[in-house]
């Protein structure tokens, strides 16, 4: 899923979370992976963005940050996401309502 469009040293771009499913007991958290230029944000524009097997990812267990009245409301329909609505993101990829920030890159 992708959060944006975000500004980051003056290039428009998005913010990817990626459900990841935890090893053990099977849930499912959601990983803000980072920010990408626009012009990555289809998925097949981005084959290495997308690991296949077991990963393991170190990173911040965080409460996003909030919609301010400036941020048009998500459309979840569309999967549109103009903020991290964690409980929507949840609902919508059967992931547990938890923030993680990647840390480290997959590996």
């Amino acid at each position: 899923m992708l959060v944006g469009p975000r500004m980051h040293d003056g290039n428009d771009g998005y913010i990817v979370v990626t459900p990841l499913e935890r090893k053990g007991d099977g849930t499912t958290v959601l990983v803000n992976r980072g920010w990408i230029a626009k012009k990555w944000m289809k998925q097949k524009d981005r084959p290495d963005g997308v690991q296949k097997g077991e990963v393991t990812v170190e990173g911040l267990l965080r409460e996003p940050w909030k919609k301010n009245m400036f941020t048009p409301e998500n459309n979840v329909e569309k999967r549109q996401f103009y903020f991290p609505d964690v409980e929507q993101m949840a609902k919508i990829t059967g992931s547990q309502p938890v923030w993680i920030e990647e840390t480290m890159g997959w590996s």
